[in-house]
């Protein structure tokens, strides 16, 4: 069990993480059996699918948390993501355990196509 102080630190390193293409250090977040669930598409990944699918997603520049709620083990962020080109919110429900990541809801504003090559 995690205590919410270390649930939020784990959030905000999470949001930092992907800000920064952080990909490696993204990756020590998330534990070996964690899950990924995109809802607004039904994409399913496992940690390493989750952190190839986002390391090799061209259109994200920036992921600027806006505001975080934290419960017990888990936390909500609402956060901004955006480029030159297109911008958007994301609602990230996360799960904590022993202070990593064990599962990741996402709800994104807008069904953005990928990219061809992330579908």
């Amino acid at each position: 069990m995690s205590t919410p102080a270390s649930v939020e630190q784990v959030a905000r390193d999470f949001a930092r993480r992907i800000d920064q293409r952080d990909w490696d250090e993204l990756a020590a977040l998330l534990a070996a059996d964690f899950r990924g669930d995109y809802r607004h598409d039904g994409k399913a990944f496992t940690r390493d699918e989750w952190v190839a699918y986002n390391a090799d997603y061209p259109a994200l520049v920036r992921f600027v948390p806006e505001d975080l709620v934290v419960a017990g083990d888990r936390a909500v962020l609402r956060s901004h993501v955006f480029n030159d080109d297109v911008a958007f919110y994301v609602a990230s429900f996360l799960t904590v355990v022993d202070g990593l990541i064990t599962e990741l809801v996402e709800v994104w504003t807008d069904d953005i196509p990928a990219p061809e090559e992330n579908q």
